[in-house]
């Protein structure tokens, strides 16, 4: 969940994020200064990949991952070799739209760009100094959601946004499903789930949340906005997919993942018409133990959502 209760100062977390979105471009080399504060951040990088180690066997009347892919990534040389060399491979996908809208487009151009900026760390430290001294974050408020810390980086977002006619997101707050009930009049569960998250002003939300012991993170995208959320999906090739209509009507594309018999991972999608949901379903309970999910039970949570409504 992103911490939005305090928008002045630039803290850890703002910059570790940071540091993983700069560690994470696609077919880009970056290296990192070896500071202490930046190890950690290669190491919740590394834990948060290998968890999320993923695939697809892909059905050619299907429009899922490799429709959704940014293409492979290697990993950096920053990162010590036996660990590199264990690591499974990487391969991001948009939660903004397929590849053939311009909200992915922009991401694509986005990620890339950030791949290759600052790649010592140098331009983000000297931000996170100034913002320390002078208690204020003003790229931060500016472009929330973004994580701009240089006029270079704001510039080029402006630049893209204009390329592809997309707007920027504007406000956010915390949010949960009864705050978009309230706010928006959206019943996003139909029964138990639960979760919390972020929220723009223009709709578009992330949330953590929960449904009989499942743990899923729930994303929505607006389109005609440029939105720079990506996924590590790892092998696209380990996946079974395939089409599902919902409890709320609507048809969803299901992505699983259950190599060696083994629930790794899941993902649904639904491409609506003001919007595009994703739903990135975790491998452990509420114990934070292994969850061997089964294609039924992926199903149910997708019928736990009500996707007519977003």
């Amino acid at each position: 969940m992103r911490d939005t209760s305090n928008k002045i100062r630039m803290d850890g977390n703002r910059k570790m994020e940071m540091r993983n979105m700069l560690m994470s471009a696609p077919a880009e080399v970056t290296q990192m200064p070896k500071k202490s504060t930046k190890k950690k951040a290669v190491t919740v990088i590394l834990v948060a990949a290998i968890v999320s180690a993923l695939g697809l066997s892909v059905y050619a009347a299907i429009r899922g991952l490799g429709d959704l892919s940014f293409g492979r990534s290697s990993w950096g040389p920053s990162i010590e070799e036996d660990i590199k060399n264990s690591m499974p491979p990487r391969e991001f996908i948009s939660l903004a739209g397929y590849a053939d809208s311009p909200e992915h487009k922009a991401t694509d151009e986005w990620i890339r760009f950030t791949g290759s900026y600052d790649t010592d760390g140098s331009i983000v430290d000297a931000y996170d100094k100034e913002c320390k001294r002078t208690k204020t974050d003003p790229y931060g408020d500016k472009y929330p959601g973004y994580l701009i810390y240089s006029q270079e980086m704001a510039d080029k977002l402006e630049e893209i946004a204009a390329k592809y006619g997309l707007k920027l997101h504007g406000g956010h707050d915390d949010c949960d499903e009864k705050i978009l009930k309230e706010k928006y009049g959206i019943d996003v569960f139909f029964s138990s789930a639960s979760g919390g998250g972020w929220l723009f002003d223009n709709g578009a939300f992330s949330m953590d949340s929960t449904f009989e012991g499942i743990h899923f993170q729930l994303a929505r995208t607006m389109r005609g906005y440029m939105d720079t959320s990506f996924l590590n999906i790892g092998n696209k090739q380990e996946y079974e997919e395939w089409t599902y209509k919902t409890k709320s009507g609507v048809t969803v594309t299901i992505s699983y993942n259950n190599k060696g018999g083994e629930f790794k991972k899941a993902i649904i999608t639904a491409d609506l018409e003001k919007s595009f949901v994703s739903v990135n379903v975790l491998p452990w309970n509420d114990d934070l133990e292994l969850n061997n999910l089964t294609k039924e039970d992926i199903q149910k949570l997708a019928d736990e959502i009500n996707f007519a409504a977003l």
